[in-house]
Parts: C-alpha cells; sequence; structure tokens
C-alpha cells in the first residue's frame, strides 16, 4: 500500500475527483470542500489533502481543513485497518494539535475511532450522528404564507444572529461572532453558482433561511437551514428548504445534498416530505 500526499489541490481534485463521483451523494462533502478550497477557502492552514492506493487501486481519500475534523471517503469494500492506521499516523505527522477529530461514513468513522485510542491512549467522543438525504424532484410543502429572496447586505446583522443560532442547535458548536460574520460577507459576494443564502419573508419580515455551498459534478449541498424560535412551527423551515431545493435545481444542478442530525426528528420529519430520501448515515468524533 502507498499513501501519497498533495500540495495542489486541483491535481488533488483531476486525481481522486472520478473515484469520489461513483458515489457522488455519499461523498459530496469531500467534493464541495475540495471545489471551495481551490476557490479559495479554507486557506488559514494548509490543507491536507491525501490517498492511499492498495495494489494500483484507490483504497482511501481522506482530507482536513484545520480547525474542522479530517474527512474520509465512503468506500465499497471498506479498507483495512493497516490502511486507516497509515493515514492516522500521517494526519498526526502533518496536522499535530489540528488533528481535532474525524468525520466519515458510520462504520469506517467507528473503525477509526477505535484505532485512534489504542494508537493514542486518548478516547474520542461522538459529537453527532447524521444522514445524508439526496433530492433530484421538490415534492412542495403545505403552502406557508410568504416568498424567498436572496440574502441582501441589510440583513448582515440578522443573518449573523441566525448563523450563531445555527451553530448552537444545529451543529453543536459554541457561537462563534467571527466565523458568523465571516460567513455572511462569503454569502454576499459570492459567485450564486457555488454559495448563496434564501431567506424567507413573511409581511416583508424574515422568518427563516437556506443556504447553499459545495457544488459537486451534478449536485451541490444545502445547509444552514434556521428558524429563529419564536417563528417555528409555522411550516417556514419546511418552505424556504423547497424554495431554495427548486432553485438550485433551476440552476441545473441535478440534485441536491443536505445533512440531518438523526436525534432532530423534525427536521428529518419535513425534509423527506420535501422530497428528500436517505442516502447513508455520517459520524463525527472530537478527540478529547
Amino acid at each position: 500500500m502507498k499513501l501519497q500526499r498533495f500540495d495542489d489541490p486541483e491535481i488533488f481534485r483531476d486525481t481522486v475527483q472520478d473515484y469520489l463521483i461513483q458515489n457522488e451523494a455519499e461523498n459530496n462533502l469531500p467534493l464541495g470542500i475540495l471545489n471551495n478550497i481551490i476557490s479559495g477557502d479554507y486557506r488559514e492552514r494548509e490543507p491536507y489533502l491525501a490517498l492511499v492506493e492498495e495494489k494500483g487501486e484507490l483504497a482511501l481519500i481522506a482530507l482536513c481543513t484545520p480547525p474542522y475534523p479530517a474527512l474520509f471517503s465512503f468506500q465499497k469494500p471498506s479498507p483495512p485497518d493497516e490502511i486507516l492506521e497509515l493515514v492516522l499516523r500521517d494526519l498526526m505527522d502533518f496536522l499535530g494539535d489540528d488533528f481535532v477529530g474525524i468525520s466519515g461514513p458510520k462504520k469506517l468513522a467507528a473503525r477509526l475511532k477505535d484505532i485512534w485510542e489504542e494508537m493514542t491512549g486518548r478516547k474520542a467522543e461522538k459529537h453527532m450522528a447524521m444522514r445524508i438525504y439526496k433530492l433530484d424532484v421538490v415534492f412542495s410543502p403545505p403552502v406557508s404564507a410568504g416568498s424567498i429572496r436572496p440574502v441582501e447586505k441589510k440583513d448582515r446583522r440578522l443573518i449573523t444572529d441566525w448563523l450563531n443560532g445555527f451553530y448552537r442547535e444545529a451543529v453543536q458548536e459554541s457561537p462563534d461572532p467571527a466565523r458568523a460574520r465571516k460567513q455572511v460577507e462569503l454569502y454576499l459576494k459570492a459567485d450564486p453558482k457555488l454559495r448563496g443564502l434564501m431567506i424567507w419573508e413573511k409581511n416583508g419580515i424574515p422568518v427563516s433561511m437556506a443556504g447553499y455551498a459545495g457544488p459537486t459534478l451534478n449536485g451541490i449541498r444545502v445547509g444552514a437551514v434556521y428558524t429563529p424560535p419564536e417563528q417555528r412551527k409555522r411550516g417556514f423551515a419546511s418552505a424556504v428548504t423547497a424554495g431554495l431545493s427548486q432553485h438550485l435545481l433551476d440552476m441545473g444542478f441535478k440534485f441536491c445534498f443536505l445533512f440531518t442530525d438523526l436525534l432532530n426528528p423534525t427536521s428529518n420529519y419535513i425534509y423527506q416530505q420535501i422530497g428528500y430520501k436517505p442516502v447513508c448515515d455520517v459520524d463525527r468524533y472530537d478527540f478529547k
């Protein structure tokens, strides 16, 4: 087996894209983040980009954009433990203290977690159990009063507050005002083919939002779906997600992806009502 690390994200993408696209929905996050790296995101520190070959065949792909957990590709068949140990050791050598966790398909992530604990004598804690969904046709939700529009400069303060709420509730991370402000500016300045944010308004008042980023060859990832507590249980999250998903299909994407927290039955239900279908489960572990 042979591990190869890449310095140039475009060469890395050219090398691994065809392989990842064989399971495009399952690999939508590494595909999308790799495209975002190429477009200029995640440059606070050099990203980790690596693959392992066994007998001339790709056996595993891993990438990491500090300070976020390392991502591992969906694999069939699952690679042997020797390959997982090889990649984990290389990640530790490359990232040092910036190697803070792992995220990948459920069974693979559990094996990586166990191997890492054996190697380090430390513990890893499951941060979130998620499910990937995919949509290619929108089933319109029950009519909810209001309309959808793109985010505007006048929305800066509101969307910053909402993003902090999203990180706290949906991503289970402490609010980071600086990160939220940066994200808002990315939404406002981005090429709409790569990233954007839509707001659902009722009587001219913003009541919900949903964003998108991380395009793959055929699809794009929906995220940052958030409704403030005082506006919930009125169908606004369903409306804005359905409206955004249709907007993305109309832009030419063949399908949309999104991640849900498996502990949130409400979000899993409403997305399926819109037309999202389950693809696979993904777990994230944080190192302690």
